[in-house]
């Protein structure tokens, strides 16, 4: 495993912290018809944090694990800073860790 996928896993493992500290983990998935959205980060059917738990995060796990080629390009935190904002709870610390973790994929 690679230091880079390392970092990622470590920034990961910090967001899920971050996202249960602040009552944003689900315990109960979405329905298929929701995670199969062909749209991006999956807008018509999912929050972006249900998004990042359910999708991204599973299939950067997956890369991690099998120590596959990462994403050439990731820039979540611009549309986490839009969709955090209407969650009602505060989520400074999330997107700066979700900042870190477009660095970390970018190899920054």
């Amino acid at each position: 495993m690679s230091d880079q996928h390392l970092s990622i896993a470590q920034t990961l493992r910090a967001i899920t912290a971050e996202m249960q500290r602040q009552s944003l983990w689900q315990d109960q998935p979405p329905t298929a018809e929701q995670l199969g959205s062909k749209l991006p980060f999956c807008v018509d059917t999912l929050t972006f944090v249900q998004w990042l738990q359910w999708v991204m995060f599973p299939r950067l796990f997956v890369i991690i694990e099998t120590g596959a080629k990462l994403p050439n390009n990731s820039n979540m935190a611009t549309m986490a800073e839009q969709a955090l904002k209407s969650e009602n709870v505060a989520t400074e610390q999330l997107l700066t860790l979700i900042i870190q973790l477009d660095k970390d994929i970018n190899g920054q």
